[in-house]
């Protein structure tokens, strides 16, 4: 693919790569680059999402530019007033714009990427400035998000208000889908959803596993609990908040021996002033791997979002043992009770974890098939072989 010019457009920095969203922008950044790609990129930089610890490569352009995209209350109000989805309209922004322009006249591409919805609005400066393919990364199906965001609120005005904006969403989302050339989900059931809306080409490309080839360290036996995640990100929040209030309080009680702890970004006040017994809050953590590694049991109780868990292919090329929501694991061809273990309810989210606790020997058979699973599904050859269709 040497010679081939590809240019990104994303919604916040690919570095750090400090959740999802940047692990999966720097992701095809990087392939990009490995298979010979001349890569620009231009990403928003905001006061959530700083740009740091870029990398270094002779093919790469890399800018970011500050903006703020934050959400206020009389923005949210004015939109209203307007046709367009608020989610989405905090992202247009003049002076991405301006330097979107100023690239696409200084060089040719040959793709184009959108990574996510949020670079949607900028679709229409592309193909006015630029022949080039363009191509829409799909990290999730937006509008489902926030359906399921609808049914957790509980406040009649914020709810009304969602539900407004979500029927505006999908309207906009849905149109992406058919203006933009071809698209690239991360997960085949996202891909399946998006065939019943468009006839684009579409392509399912997953994310893969840098640390898929780290062997896993040798621990002890003893049984501890754990999850990892962007702590900023409302589904993460009342995930975990769901499963301290309903699954911790009454397992603790039947085994207090036992110990849960919580790690990441964006840790809110609610969830630091939590005091229960055997919970840990390490809040963020500087090496995701090492704590993965240091503890047994990951617990992802997610029940909304779409798209692939980084965090749970990286548990799983770790080698661990991980109990998770059907939601959760959405998108992976995983096999509850073989490498994975499935949980919906409270009752079931505690009966797995007391048959961790009672059969240590389980535990580390199904950690060993879900590495065995991650290697054979998650790597970074695979996906590079499959950018370099994108060009056809």
């Amino acid at each position: 693919m040497e010679g081939k010019k590809v240019l990104i457009l994303a919604h916040k920095p690919a570095y750090p790569k400090m959740d999802g969203g940047c692990i999966a922008i720097s992701q095809i950044l990087e392939a990009f680059l490995d298979i010979g790609c001349d890569v620009n990129f231009l990403g928003m930089e905001t006061k959530k999402h700083p740009s740091k610890n870029t990398i270094k490569h002779s093919n790469l352009n890399y800018k970011t530019l500050p903006v703020n995209t934050g959400v206020y209350f009389w923005g949210a109000l004015k939109n209203l007033f307007t046709k367009d989805s608020y989610f989405l309209s905090r992202f247009s922004q003049h002076i991405f714009e301006q330097e979107i322009i100023s690239t696409l006249n200084k060089h040719s591409f040959d793709l184009v990427i959108f990574e996510s919805l949020f670079a949607s609005s900028y679709l229409d400066i592309v193909k006015s400035h630029s022949q080039a393919k363009t191509i829409y990364r799909s990290h999730n199906i937006e509008h489902q998000i926030w359906e399921t965001q609808i049914l957790e609120e509980n406040n009649i005005f914020r709810k009304n208000y969602l539900k407004y904006q979500v029927i505006r969403l999908k309207k906009e989302e849905l149109t992406f889908w058919k203006e933009v050339d071809s698209i690239v989900s991360i997960s085949e059931k996202d891909s399946t959803y998006i065939r019943l809306h468009t006839k684009k080409e579409l392509n399912t490309i997953g994310l893969y596993c840098n640390n898929i080839e780290l062997k896993p360290k040798e621990q002890g036996s003893k049984i501890d609990f754990f999850h990892l995640g962007a702590m900023d990100w409302q589904p993460n929040q009342q995930a975990i908040s769901w499963l301290l209030e309903n699954v911790w309080t009454v397992f603790n009680r039947i085994n207090p021996e036992t110990e849960f702890h919580i790690a990441g970004r964006g840790m809110n006040s609610s969830l630091l002033k939590i005091k229960l017994p055997g919970l840990q809050n390490h809040k963020e953590v500087s090496d995701a791997v090492k704590f993965i590694s240091s503890h047994k049991v990951m617990l992802v109780p997610l029940f909304s979002g779409s798209g692939i868990r980084v965090k749970i292919i990286e548990g799983m090329a770790l080698g661990k043992c991980i109990i998770c929501t059907s939601l959760a694991t959405e998108g992976l061809t995983t096999s509850n009770l073989e490498n994975i273990l499935i949980a919906n309810t409270k009752e079931e989210f505690i009966e797995q974890m007391q048959f961790c606790l009672n059969e240590p020997k389980r535990v580390a058979e199904i950690g060993e098939q879900a590495r065995e699973f991650a290697i054979a599904n998650f790597s970074k050859s695979a996906v590079s072989l499959q950018l370099k269709n994108l060009f056809r």
